[in-house]
């Protein structure tokens, strides 16, 4: 329980910190915020791991999916680690959602249409995935800021949390970014997560 509410914090915290870089003085300032958070988070989640079971989940709903078809997780705790992360989002966008009429004017010049959600979310839940499985592999936890960076590359800045799916929809909550888009963007991440553990696995056996 400890974990999952810790989960449902740092869920809360990086939409709450997304919804407050999105009124940044550029985008680039945007995307490096989420980044190093991300970064930060990842750090934190690692310190709980052990040689058995990772905690990377904790930083991202998308992992525990990354990490269970590796065998680092157990598929039991799926559904509770996504509601966790999901309801912590959602508070975290409904605090963004009360401070709105304080934040003045976002940088969020475009929505995406589907289709370019869907390509531009998998494209980002594929490479989340490696991250994921690098960093569990003992790679430097720097490299979980990669995803964020891309997705703010190749998406349009309102899906700037791509990478993490329950800040998507905290954003959506927030009003940021509309409800078909962030469902779309969440679901294909986390689709895209499982995939591309079974493609890094194939590739690279994860011991």
């Amino acid at each position: 329980m400890r974990l999952l509410s810790m989960g449902a914090l740092l869920s809360a915290l990086l939409t709450l910190v997304a919804a407050l870089a999105l009124r940044a003085a550029d985008a680039t300032l945007a995307v490096a915020a989420v980044a190093a958070v991300t970064v930060l988070f990842t750090w934190y989640a690692q310190l709980h791991s052990t040689d058995e079971r990772s905690t990377l989940g904790l930083a991202n709903p998308a992992a525990v999916l990354t990490l269970a078809v590796v065998g680092r997780r157990p598929w039991a705790t799926i559904l509770p680690a996504l509601a966790a992360h999901t309801v912590g989002a959602v508070l975290g966008g409904l605090a963004a959602l009360g401070l709105d009429d304080r934040l003045g004017d976002t940088l969020v010049f475009t929505q995406p249409g589907l289709v370019v959600t869907a390509v531009g979310a998998a494209v980002v839940g594929l490479i989340g995935a490696w991250t994921t499985l690098s960093v569990d592999g003992g790679g430097h936890e720097a490299l979980s800021g990669i995803p964020a960076i891309v997705g703010g590359a190749v998406l349009p800045l309102g899906l700037l949390t791509v990478f993490q799916p329950a800040a998507v929809i905290g954003l959506a909550t927030a009003d940021l970014v509309p409800w078909d888009v962030a469902l779309v963007a969440a679901g294909t991440t986390l689709v895209a997560s499982i995939v591309g553990a079974y493609a890094v696995t194939a590739l690279v056996p994860h011991e």
